[in-house]
């Protein structure tokens, strides 16, 4: 399957850019306060198994980048008991390439195609300011597909486990978000086959 991406705003700064920017700013970083980071505004549609994920970054730090990823929202638990699975191969059904991160101040919209199925999108964001402490979105959840024909939204919440706490996932991924993230190979955009 292949990842589609369209910008729909320029992005402000383009992922190597936010890299560059970011190594010259450095050495003025190391002392300067951190900077509250927001979660990025994230809207999803689908169109047949076509899912689209618009990323806008809403903060000014212009070392900030955000993204966003999609997983089988059956598999929220497990990301609950233990964020590291972030990393495993094929957990992840699919993330924002590092090259095409959303800059500050920048909007993006994301394409790819997945199987049928109900599916958790989750926004991030990182920055170099502040690397310790990524923001991190409430998922939202997506039926994709043919499967659910024409199930009501609210009632997906009653298909996942009910100790699920789909509250605010800021505590439930490690502080290390940003270094997991970027620790992730280049080509898992593709959906996990």
């Amino acid at each position: 399957m292949q990842l589609r991406n369209r910008k729909t705003l320029g992005h402000a700064f383009g992922g190597a850019a936010i890299v560059a920017a970011a190594a010259l700013a450095a050495p003025a970083l190391a002392s300067a306060e951190p900077v509250e980071l927001a979660s990025p505004t994230v809207t999803t549609g689908v169109e047949g198994n076509t899912l689209s994920v618009t990323v806008a970054n809403t903060n000014e730090d212009p070392t900030t980048s955000c993204g966003a990823f999609a997983l089988e929202a059956t598999k929220l638990p497990a990301l609950q008991a233990d964020p590291s699975k972030i990393t495993e191969p094929g957990f992840l059904s699919w993330q924002t390439d590092v090259a095409d991160r959303v800059g500050a101040g920048a909007e993006d919209t994301f394409t790819t195609d997945l199987g049928d199925g109900v599916y958790a999108v989750v926004g991030e964001c990182i920055s170099l300011t502040n690397p310790e402490l990524p923001a991190v979105g409430d998922p939202q959840i997506v039926p994709v597909g043919g499967l659910l024909g024409s199930v009501d939204l609210g009632s997906l919440q009653d298909l996942l486990p009910a100790d699920l706490d789909l509250g605010s996932l800021q505590d439930l991924l490690p502080a290390d978000l940003g270094d997991l993230l970027a620790g992730l190979p280049l080509g898992s955009t593709a959906p996990a086959q």
